[in-house]
């Protein structure tokens, strides 16, 4: 057996924590850019755009002159009567 050959150094754990905190402060540091863009990206969505179109409101206040006595029906359960209406803003099937 040959005694001059030294055995290999016992290492003391740094390589090990290297390998542990690198990738995750990687992970960490690109996870908090993309959370950075993503949430610019969304603050200009979230601007508000008013745009006023006077169109619009003559087809909904049509809609409310157009309504007739048998759109509201009143439905009998066992319990008690209730009157069932249609929605306000109804959307136009053929719009």
């Amino acid at each position: 057996m040959n005694s001059t050959t030294q055995p290999p150094a016992i290492s003391d754990g740094d390589a090990a924590v290297t390998y542990v905190l690198v990738p995750f402060f990687l992970i960490t540091i690109i996870g908090i850019a993309v959370a950075v863009v993503s949430f610019f990206l969304t603050q200009v969505d979230l601007l508000p755009i008013y745009s006023y179109d006077p169109s619009e409101e003559l087809h909904e206040a049509e809609q409310e002159i157009l309504w007739k006595e048998e759109d509201t029906r009143i439905v009998q359960s066992w319990a008690r009567s209730y009157q069932q209406h249609r929605p306000l803003l109804a959307s136009d099937v053929n719009a």
